[in-house]
């Protein structure tokens, strides 16, 4: 997903930096595990961010401004409420996208943490 890209680059980045400390397979797994939970906190705000943006767009219920005594144009109203629905089906794609992304993060957390379980146990390694 490209909109993910900046996120992965920079995490990648925070990971790379962390490598020369990280000697241990525990160390990288906790530095793997802090990128991850990295990315999981800006996809969340960035969800909330078009969550905010998608409320206030169903909350507009005026999408042309029509000044005061006059009449609005039929064709206006109708091209800004075609507008307005296809901004609302694109924060409700993007929703579900950052949603599925969060997930899958999630889930990745949950694997690393497993295995940062199993490097702890005493004789693992």
């Amino acid at each position: 997903m490209p909109k993910f890209a900046p996120f992965a680059l920079l995490l990648m980045a925070n990971l790379a930096l962390a490598q020369p400390q990280a000697d241990t397979p525990l160390q990288r797994t906790e530095a793997m595990l802090e990128a991850v939970r990295e990315e999981q906190r800006a996809v969340y705000q960035q969800f909330q961010m078009i969550q905010s943006l998608q409320q206030a767009e169903l909350q507009n219920t005026d999408p042309v401004y029509v000044p005061q005594g006059q009449i609005p144009n039929y064709d206006d109203m109708a091209r800004a409420r075609q507008e307005q629905q296809v901004r609302l089906r694109n924060y409700s794609s993007e929703l579900q996208q950052l949603h599925t992304r969060y997930r899958d993060l999630g889930a990745e957390a949950a694997q690393l943490l497993e295995r940062m379980r199993a490097l702890s146990q005493p004789g693992a390694r």
